[in-house]
C-alpha cells in the first residue's frame, strides 16, 4: 500500500495516537474492531535525537498492524527532518506531524498545538519532513481549531500548496482542549480551503455523532480517541451504522471477554512493567457493571494476568446475568 490515506475506502475511521494509551496491545485490540489506520503513541523528535530507548520502544510495531503511521512532535525543523528519516527507515506507512497536542509539557516547549501559533515554523516543519521522506511516505498533519489568536483557517491557507495527504482537525481550542461541543464549522471550512483530505476529531464518540460529523462537514474520515476507552469496538459500530443505520451492542459477557483479550495482549508486550499502563484501561471496561468501584479498586493494583483473570471471574460469579 503506497498511500493508505488515499488508497483506503472512505470515510476513514481510525483511532488517533494517544500518549500512554495506544501501545501495542491497544492497537491490536482496535485493529480487531476494524480501525483503518493505527498510530503508536506520539514520539518526541528531541528524545529520538538523543537516542531515547523509550522512543525506540514506542516505535516498535508488528507487520500485522499495517497500515501504521508514526506521529512526531517537537518544534525544531532540523530534528523533524532527522526523525522523519528514522521513521522512514523503520518501515512505517506514513509520518504524521502533531500540531494539536494541548498538554502543557508539550506546548511549553513550543511543540504540539503551540506550533500553530507560529505559521512560518509550521510550514518549515512540514517542508523538512517532506524533504526527508520524499515520495516514499505520505505526510499528514493533526491540529486543533485554534491556538490563542491563530485559527485553523490561517493554518490551512499557509499549507494549502504543500503535498500533504491529510489534515486531521480536532474541533476544540487549545485553551479548552476537551470541554464543550466540538466546532464542526471550522472542519467544514477547512474542507473548502485545502486540496487534500480532511478528517474530523472531537465528535465521534458515538456512531450517531460520527455520522452527523461526516454529513455536516463533508470530511473524509473520523479520528476517534477517548471514545474508545472501554469501548474498542466503537469503530466497528460506526462503520455498521454508516452502512445499515443500526449497530451491534456487545453484551456484558462479550465486554469481559474483550477485556481479557486486551489483558492477554498486554501480558505479551516486551516491556518491563506491562500491567502498569493496563490498570486504568481495565477499569474502563467495567465502568457500567454493578459494583464497578469495588472491582476497579482491585484492578488498579494488578501486576499479573492471573490477577486480572481473578477479578473477571469474581465479576462473573457475583453477577450471574453476565
Amino acid at each position: 500500500m503506497k498511500n493508505p490515506w488515499l488508497d483506503l475506502p472512505k470515510p476513514l475511521i481510525f483511532v488517533a495516537p494517544m500518549s500512554g494509551i495506544t501501545n501495542l496491545a491497544y492497537r491490536q485490540i482496535v485493529k480487531r474492531f476494524a480501525s483503518d489506520l493505527l498510530f503508536p503513541e506520539f514520539v518526541s523528535i528531541d528524545a529520538m535525537h538523543y537516542g531515547s530507548e523509550k522512543s525506540d520502544e514506542l516505535l516498535t510495531y508488528e507487520a500485522s498492524e499495517r497500515p501504521i503511521i508514526a506521529q512526531l512532535f517537537g518544534a525544531d525543523p532540523e530534528l523533524f527532518h532527522e526523525a522523519a528519516l528514522k521513521v522512514k527507515a523503520l518501515g512505517f506507512d506514513g509520518v504524521d506531524i502533531n500540531f494539536g497536542c494541548p498538554a502543557p509539557k508539550v506546548a511549553k516547549n513550543g511543540g504540539g498545538c503551540a506550533l500553530l501559533g507560529d505559521l512560518g515554523r509550521c510550514k518549515a516543519v512540514i517542508e523538512a519532513v517532506i524533504a526527508a521522506v520524499g515520495n516514499d511516505l505520505p505526510v499528514s498533519v493533526k491540529t486543533r481549531v485554534s491556538y490563542k489568536q491563530v485559527h485553523v483557517r490561517d493554518f490551512c491557507k499557509t499549507i494549502a500548496d504543500l503535498p500533504i495527504s491529510n489534515l486531521t482537525i480536532h474541533g476544540r481550542k487549545f485553551e479548552k482542549p476537551y470541554e464543550g461541543a466540538a466546532d464542526l464549522d471550522c472542519i467544514k471550512e477547512a474542507k473548502q480551503l485545502i486540496p487534500f483530505l480532511v478528517c474530523a476529531s472531537g465528535n465521534g464518540h458515538t456512531p450517531e455523532a460520527a455520522k452527523y460529523t461526516l454529513d455536516y462537514t463533508g470530511c473524509d474520515g473520523i479520528a476517534v480517541a477517548r471514545g474508545t476507552f472501554g469501548k474498542p469496538w466503537l469503530i466497528k459500530q460506526i462503520k455498521e451504522y454508516l452502512a445499515t443505520g443500526t449497530y451491534w451492542q456487545p453484551t456484558q459477557a462479550e465486554i469481559l471477554e474483550t477485556m481479557l483479550q486486551h489483558a492477554r495482549l498486554a501480558s505479551q508486550m516486551d516491556t518491563e512493567r506491562p500491567f502498569i499502563e493496563i490498570r486504568k484501561v481495565m477499569g474502563w471496561y467495567i465502568r457500567d457493571i454493578p459494583n464497578a468501584a469495588q472491582y476497579r479498586a482491585k484492578l488498579v493494583r494488578v501486576s499479573t494476568l492471573e490477577e486480572i483473570e481473578a477479578v473477571v471471574k469474581e465479576i462473573q460469579i457475583s453477577t450471574p446475568s453476565l
